[in-house]
């Protein structure tokens, strides 16, 4: 959260002084400009947020977070795979478990708003 927040209410400090910046090294105002300005404003803003949010996260939510990166870099990897080959039998069984999950989750969701 606080991550978010460094990286938002810095956004426009950056700017201004890449603003500032390019205008002391004599480049002219137009688009070349406006582009830069913007990558170097939003790099920096999100490394600082970044930062910030690792300096903020606990140890212990960090390797948690780190264990969740791994299995979706996997998940991710096995979509690339069923993309180049949609007819092989890991896929259609990735497919019938994505249904499976997706109709308990959907009649977990309509069993829940019945009993608001």
């Amino acid at each position: 959260m606080w991550g978010i927040v460094a990286g938002l209410v810095s956004y426009p400090v950056f700017s201004w002084y890449s603003k500032r910046f390019l205008d002391d090294q004599g480049l002219e105002s137009g688009f070349t400009r406006i582009l830069l300005v913007f990558l170097v404003a939003t790099i920096l803003s999100s490394a600082l947020g970044y930062g910030v949010s690792w300096l903020t996260t606990p140890a212990h939510t960090q390797s948690t977070q780190a264990a969740l990166e791994k299995k979706s870099t996997v998940i991710l990897g096995k979509e690339l795979r069923c993309l180049q080959n949609p007819s092989s039998p890991a896929c259609q069984s990735a497919a019938q478990q994505g249904k499976a999950l997706e109709n308990q989750l959907l009649g977990s969701l309509g069993a829940g708003s019945g009993q608001q």
